[in-house]
């Protein structure tokens, strides 16, 4: 008992060390990537707003699929939990892709234009919806359920703190509908991230085979989210879409 004790405390140890080393070194190469948007023009800011409006949307369908798949417990309570939030706790208004969009429409975005979409962009989102489909449940919990909170939040906060300095931003900042931002930036966030380690924590303790499927799924999530970026700011510059 002392040994299987000691082996789960071990991998859990093990991989959360893991993670928080790719964090550290994610969250600074973000923070470099990042920067233009403190002084890039407003048109390309929309750009880059606009096809991050798809990553919202599949983040809700693949917290849905990977809910689905998980056995039931608390981490499945958990992310249905996150996924309601996401939906607007039961109002329509309050989900956060319609939030975004409201976001998008207060910076001058015309509402004609927010369908926009760079085929990459897709490509990469719709990889990691097939990689999440056909990985075992594990794997989709480190893809999905902790790369999409973890790394979304350094996205999202990084995004927030260099924009928000952006002199055409400034200039218009109190038309600005931010309540997307003040969700995401802040502690609710936050909580998530704690909630959901506590959860992953509880299936490490019950199952630490699991630990290698949940690290892969985060370190693509770590690859999917590079390259979603970089189409991004491809799209922005070269406005190849569809």
């Amino acid at each position: 008992m002392l040994t299987s004790r000691h082996h789960q405390a071990n991998t859990s140890q093990s991989f959360w060390e893991l993670t928080s080393i790719t964090k550290l070194a994610e969250q600074y190469k973000i923070d470099q990537n990042l920067q233009y948007l403190k002084w890039a023009p407003l048109a390309t800011l929309k750009k880059i707003f606009i096809q991050y409006r798809f990553f919202t949307q599949y983040y809700i369908t693949d917290l849905a699929l990977l809910i689905s798949k998980l056995p039931f417990g608390q981490l499945r309570s958990i992310l249905a939990e996150i996924l309601n939030e996401e939906l607007g706790n039961g109002n329509a208004t309050q989900a956060h892709p319609n939030l975004y969009d409201q976001f998008l429409m207060s910076i001058g975005i015309p509402q004609e234009s927010l369908n926009v979409v760079n085929l990459q962009c897709i490509q990469s989102l719709h990889q990691i919806q097939q990689s999440l489909l056909n990985k075992p449940w594990a794997y989709g919990v480190g893809l999905r359920g902790l790369g999409g909170e973890c790394l979304c939040q350094i996205y999202l906060s990084t995004m927030h703190k260099y924009f928000s300095q952006n002199s055409a931003i400034t200039h218009i900042q109190a038309q600005i509908a931010w309540t997307f931002w003040d969700i995401h930036i802040g502690e609710v966030d936050l909580h998530h991230q704690e909630i959901v380690r506590a959860a992953i924590n509880d299936v490490l303790a019950t199952d630490p085979d699991v630990a290698p499927d949940l690290i892969n799924g985060y370190l693509e999530s770590k690859t999917a989210w590079d390259n979603f970026w970089q189409h991004i700011f491809a799209s922005a510059r070269n406005n190849k879409t569809r």
